[in-house]
């Protein structure tokens, strides 16, 4: 393959990072510092949620759903990772989980009853964790619901799945059980870079992961990788991108730290203990990989997937982003969110509590928001423009109101600062410098309502570092504030 040289990847993205003025966009409140940037994952943010009756979600389930299943466990604690999770739990701790996950499903049964489901997606936490036989429990468990011949059904990995005599049986029993996607989590090729993100995994468990993989006729398969991470290198941001091009990796999920005050690297990064890209920096690893990849006939889309295949990088992430407010999202575990019947809304984050909850027969519903019309216009907004953006014609027919009228102010500040453009055939999309700033043309979107709740709801935490709604507020809204507010929190 006719890879790009370092010299030329860095120096072209040098060259495209002059054309995004920081300085203009941070005097319009269009920039979120690198600490307080932070991609919404949903809408409103659980900043801004409360209390629900669970029989809500039940209400208007759409014709066809999505299903996300949430294994907390794990071999050690990642410094970045803020996703409900326990550490080496005993094996009867899991089989527990797995009854509870089992009783929680019941509560939606009827519901959920003849419904086409689209994608289903297994997250962590590490579900590559279970034994083969917890592997087998859990797809039998689930199988026994929800005809998942048809769907796309997308399994997590960890690196570290090749340390297991089992590795083969455990990726056996989830190709039986009906997984036809794999993401792997690698972050970087950098040995130190693993050291200190304590990820539990060298260079030589990627590489024979994804050859055991090959081997077993796993031929969708995404990798995650991290640009600002710490003591991340130009020259080893382009060493791990092009040390996986040569495995042959033909999917990508390439996106940037994001610092949550709950994290070890957050203390790392306020303490100065290890060296991280600014937000400039930053720019430049994005534009990097952007020039390799599409030299290389990649696709881009959405704003941080990259695939080579002729179809999209995932159904599931067209799902996400494009099928607007028509489609629902059905999560099953601890600290899953989701999206029914016009409701936002997560389940407890607690494992405890999540357990005793679903064993005493409740649906573990923890936080929630019933959406108005106005947030439903709004959370359409700020997800197309994370991926194919917003069809002018459809939202106009959907919510009877054009974008342009509804969201005049938000679209002519966004425009002026070369962060979004309409195309000749009337879709509002996010420019170069649109993408790299998702988090902050997101914000402008929140309503004045959802903000004073956020605000609210943030003034009463005491603790960030240990606050479990400060770990699962997934939005750029009520963050960190000025630098040394940032410290203060993050120390």
């Amino acid at each position: 393959m006719n890879v790009p040289s370092y010299s030329e990847a860095l120096e072209l993205a040098i060259d495209r990072s002059y054309d995004i003025n920081l300085d203009m966009l941070r005097s319009r409140n269009l920039l979120l510092d690198t600490y307080n940037d932070y991609l919404v994952g949903t809408y409103p943010p659980l900043k801004a949620m409360g209390d629900l009756n669970a029989e809500q979600l039940l209400a208007r389930v759409t014709s066809s759903v999505d299903l996300y299943f949430h294994i907390p466990f794990c071999n050690q604690y990642c410094t970045f990772c803020h996703f409900g999770k326990e550490i080496n739990p005993p094996p009867f701790r899991v089989d527990r989980y797995l009854a509870a996950l089992n009783q929680e499903m019941m509560w939606s049964d009827a519901a959920l009853k003849g419904k086409v489901i689209e994608t289903a997606f297994f997250g962590g936490g590490t579900p590559s964790f279970l034994t083969a036989h917890q592997l087998k429990t859990l797809f039998d468990i689930i199988n026994r619901r929800f005809d998942l011949s048809k769907s796309e059904v997308s399994f997590e990995l960890h690196p570290s799945l090749v340390k297991n005599v089992d590795a083969a049986d455990r990726i056996s029993a989830v190709l039986q059980g009906g997984a036809n996607r794999f993401v792997l989590g690698v972050q970087s090729l950098d040995p130190k870079i693993l050291r200190v993100l304590n990820r539990g995994h060298g260079v030589g468990e990627v590489t024979k992961t994804v050859k055991l993989l090959d081997e077993m006729g796993v031929g969708n398969l995404s990798l995650d990788l991290m640009y600002g991470l710490p003591e991340q290198t130009f020259r080893s941001w382009y060493d791990s991108l092009i040390g996986l091009l040569e495995m042959g990796i033909e999917k990508f999920n390439i996106f940037p730290l994001m610092f949550k005050s709950t994290d070890p690297i957050a203390r790392q990064l306020a303490k100065g203990r290890y060296q991280f890209a600014g937000s400039k920096e930053r720019m430049i690893m994005h534009f990097m990989a952007g020039h390799i990849l599409t030299a290389l006939g990649y696709r881009h889309g959405p704003i941080f997937y990259w695939t080579k295949k002729s179809q999209p990088h995932s159904v599931q992430q067209c799902r996400k982003y494009d099928s607007w407010n028509d489609n629902n999202l059905v999560p099953f575990g601890v600290s899953g969110f989701g999206y029914m019947s016009q409701c936002q809304f997560y389940n407890e984050a607690n494992l405890d509590r999540y357990l005793s909850r679903v064993e005493a027969g409740e649906k573990p519903l923890w936080k929630g928001a019933v959406l108005s019309q106005d947030d439903l216009m709004r959370r359409t907004v700020m997800f197309s423009l994370r991926s194919s953006g917003v069809l002018l014609s459809r939202f106009e027919r959907e919510f009877g109101v054009p974008v342009e009228t509804y969201f005049s102010r938000e679209v002519k500040t966004l425009k002026e600062a070369g962060l979004v453009r309409i195309s000749n055939d009337g879709v509002l999309s996010l420019t170069a410098a649109g993408i790299i700033n998702s988090g902050a043309v997101s914000l402008l979107f929140f309503s004045d309502n959802v903000l004073e709740r956020v605000a609210y709801n943030d003034s009463r935490i005491t603790d960030k570092r240990t606050d479990l709604i400060e770990k699962h507020d997934y939005s750029p809204a009520g963050r960190y504030g000025s630098s040394e507010q940032m410290q203060a929190v993050f120390r």
